[in-house]
C-alpha cells in the first residue's frame, strides 16, 4: 500500500469489523467537516446497548445495596472499563498509523486525542460538581470534606477513597478518575512508540495489574483498595484494548446468537454466584475476559439477532446518555426531589427505585441535549486537524 493512500485511509489498518461496512454507523456528513469520520466518531452496533446494561448494573448496586448487588455493580464498572479500552486503544492505533504514514506528528495526535477526551468528559463533570458544591441542591447531601472535593476536582477520587474509605455520595466518581489516569499514562506511550508495540503495552499493563492484585493480597489491603486501586483496574482497560486490536475473525460458532447470549448470561450471573465479597474483588476481574470476548462477538456479528436486541432503541438511548446517567444517579433521590416540590411520597422501595431511574434518565437526556452534545461539537478537534499532507511522496 502506498504511503499517501495509507495516510488518507488509516482505517484500512484497523480490524475489519471496525469499518463502516461491518457494523459501525457512520455519522451524517456535516458541511465543513471532513468527509471521513475518524475512529472515535463511528459507533459499533450493539455497544451502546452494552453500555446501557453496564449502567443498569451499577444503578441497581447503588440504589438497592446488598453483597450480591454490589458485586453486580463492580462487574458493571469493569464492563465499562473493558469497553472503554476497546474503543480508546483503537483510536490510538489509528492515530499511530497516521503518524507512521507521515500524515501527523505524535504531538499533534496527542493534542487532538486529549482535546476530544476533554470535550466528551470534562464539561459536564465540572458543571455537575459546581452545581452540587455551590447551590442549595447539594446541601442535603454528604459531599465530603475539602480534601475530598479537591481530589474529585483533580480526578483523584480513587486515591482519596483508597486512603479514607467511601463516606460520601460522590465516591462513584473513582472510576472516572481511573479512566483519566489511563489517558494520561497510556496515550503518550501509545503515540510515541511504534504501532507494533501497542499490543505489548496492553500486555504489560495486564501483567502489572495481576502483580498489583498479588501485592495487595500479600499486604492484607482492605477491600476498598482492591476495588479502586488504579493499577488493579488499568488491566481491564488494557484487556479491552487487546480485544480492540484483534484483527482475526472469531470462529463462526463463537459468533452465533446462542453463544453470544450465553457469554453475556454467564458474565451477568457470575457476580450473583460469587459469594464472599473479598473473593469477588480479588478474582472477579477475570470476568473481564468474558467482557472482552463479548465485545469481539458483538463487533463481528452486526447482523445477528442478539446484537439487534442490544441495539433496540431504548437500550441504545440509555447507552448514549450513560455517562451523564452514571454521574447523576447516586446523589439523585426521587423522594427528596418530590419533597422539595411539596409532594411527600410514601411508596414501596420498588416504586422509588423506578422513580430514581426515570429522573436519572430524564436529567441525563437533558444534559446530553443541552450540554454534552453542544460541548462536544464546539470543543472537539476538527476531523482533519490530525491529518496533514504526507511528508514522503509515493514513488
Amino acid at each position: 500500500m502506498r504511503i499517501k493512500e495509507l495516510a488518507h485511509h488509516p482505517e484500512r489498518w484497523l480490524p475489519a469489523f471496525g469499518r463502516r461496512r461491518c457494523g459501525a454507523k457512520d455519522p451524517q456528513h456535516r458541511p465543513g467537516s471532513d468527509i471521513r469520520a475518524d475512529a472515535e466518531e463511528r459507533r459499533i452496533i450493539g455497544f451502546d446497548g452494552l453500555r446501557a446494561v453496564a449502567f443498569l448494573m451499577v444503578f441497581v448496586s447503588h440504589k438497592a445495596p446488598s453483597p450480591r448487588t454490589e458485586a453486580v455493580g463492580s462487574a458493571g464498572v469493569w464492563l465499562f472499563f473493558v469497553l472503554s479500552g476497546f474503543l480508546i486503544v483503537r483510536i490510538l492505533a489509528a492515530s499511530r498509523v497516521r503518524i507512521e504514514a507521515g500524515a501527523a506528528t505524535p504531538m499533534d495526535s496527542l493534542r487532538v486525542f486529549y482535546r476530544n477526551r476533554f470535550a466528551r468528559i470534562v464539561p459536564v463533570y465540572y458543571v455537575f460538581l459546581l452545581v452540587l458544591y455551590t447551590t442549595p441542591l447539594g446541601r442535603s447531601l454528604n459531599l465530603g470534606d475539602e480534601s475530598f472535593k479537591l481530589a474529585t476536582g483533580l480526578y483523584g477520587t480513587n486515591f482519596y477513597v483508597e486512603r479514607h474509605g467511601w463516606g460520601t455520595e460522590l465516591g462513584h466518581l473513582w472510576s472516572l478518575a481511573v479512566e483519566q489516569q489511563f489517558y494520561l499514562l497510556f496515550a503518550p506511550a501509545a503515540l510515541f512508540l511504534p504501532r507494533r508495540y501497542l499490543g505489548a503495552l496492553c500486555g504489560a499493563l495486564i501483567g502489572a495489574s495481576v502483580l498489583m492484585h498479588a501485592a495487595l493480597w500479600w499486604a492484607g489491603a482492605s477491600l476498598v483498595c482492591f476495588d479502586v486501586d488504579t493499577l488493579a483496574n488499568l488491566g481491564l482497560i488494557a484487556l479491552g484494548g487487546l480485544a480492540g486490536l484483534h484483527t482475526k475473525p472469531l470462529p463462526g460458532w463463537l459468533r452465533s446468537d446462542a453463544i453470544l447470549i450465553g457469554v453475556l448470561a454467564v458474565f451477568l450471573a457470575l457476580p450473583l454466584l460469587a459469594g464472599e465479597p473479598g473473593r469477588w474483588l480479588l478474582l472477579g476481574r477475570l470476568s473481564g475476559i468474558l467482557a472482552a470476548l463479548l465485545l469481539l462477538q458483538i463487533a463481528q456479528s452486526p447482523g445477528s439477532r442478539a446484537v439487534a436486541l442490544l441495539d433496540s432503541a431504548w437500550l441504545r438511548r440509555i447507552g448514549v446518555i450513560s455517562y451523564g446517567a452514571y454521574l447523576f444517579h447516586v446523589p439523585l433521590h426521587a423522594e427528596q426531589v418530590l419533597a422539595a416540590l411539596g409532594l411527600h411520597l410514601a411508596a414501596p422501595h420498588s416504586v422509588t427505585l423506578a422513580l430514581d431511574l426515570a429522573l436519572t434518565l430524564l436529567l441525563a437526556e437533558a444534559s446530553w441535549r443541552l450540554l454534552e452534545s453542544p460541548a462536544r461539537r464546539i470543543l472537539r478537534a476538527p476531523a482533519r486537524a490530525a491529518r496533514r499532507p504526507a511528508l514522503i511522496n509515493p514513488l
